[in-house]
């Protein structure tokens, strides 16, 4: 059996992973979900600034949950998390057996993520549609957005009850600057798992991206951005065979 070490992307904390978590953990593998810095629930002032957070804080928060696992660690990134999973791997790579990017971001040897979003006619229309809080140092998506970009082979009420559980997204992350390199980021076997109905990070997008690093097994899921929600059995049995295979 498996430990996984599954990451959210912007906007998330662990809660969105609950049931994929249970669902693999029934099927005996040890499952941990961290939560970000800066993405903790309850009130906003009882997490950290956003501006005191980082790419290298998410990565080092990463690296502390990887480094105490009894066997190495199969890290799941979804969106966002793909650079999270990236910088953390460039620094540590003995520390990961895998690394598999659930529709999730890739650097470019050298890349942030938002310049990266900008440059991306598909992405850039998509950022319009989120509101920047230029003082307190976040970004919010707005709820008609979620439901259309993020959720959108959901049922109803889980866009509902995903779209409540949004929290304004750190901006100092999204302008790191993330490195990599084939001889640590590379040497660890990847993954990737693309979601051919996503309206977030589109496909084309997802297949460009697969050519920024090597990928040892690449799947796909016929769903939009958030399997985990819209087909947690399904997500789960790919994840399985990525780490059978």
């Amino acid at each position: 059996m498996a430990t996984f070490i599954l990451v959210h992307g912007a906007w998330h904390d662990a809660g969105c992973w609950d049931g994929l978590a249970s669902l693999l953990r029934s099927r005996g593998h040890e499952v941990l979900t961290p939560t970000l810095p800066g993405h903790e629930a309850g009130p906003e002032k009882d997490r950290l600034s956003p501006w005191a957070v980082t790419m290298e804080i998410y990565a080092a928060a990463l690296l502390d949950v990887a480094a105490q696992t009894d066997q190495k660690p199969i890290c799941v990134g979804h969106s966002m998390a793909g650079f999270v999973l990236a910088m953390a791997a460039e620094q540590r790579p003995d520390l990961f057996q895998k690394l598999i990017f659930l529709t999730a971001f890739v650097p470019d040897k050298k890349s942030r993520l938002l310049p990266m979003i900008i440059a991306d006619p598909s992405l850039r229309k998509r950022i319009l549609h989120s509101d920047f809080n230029f003082l307190g140092g976040t970004n919010s998506v707005r709820p008609e957005t979620a439901a259309e970009f993020l959720y959108t082979d959901c049922a109803a009420e889980r866009q509902r009850d995903a779209t409540a559980a949004l929290i304004p997204q750190p901006v100092r992350p999204l302008l790191s600057s993330v490195g990599i390199t084939p001889e640590r980021f590379g040497s660890v076997p990847k993954a990737f798992v693309e979601c051919t109905n996503d309206q977030a990070l589109p496909i084309a997008l997802q297949r460009r991206m697969q050519n920024f690093s090597s990928f040892d097994q690449v799947k796909s899921l016929e769903a939009a951005h958030s399997p985990f929600l819209s087909i947690p059995e399904e997500t789960a049995d790919v994840l399985e065979e990525l780490i059978n295979a």
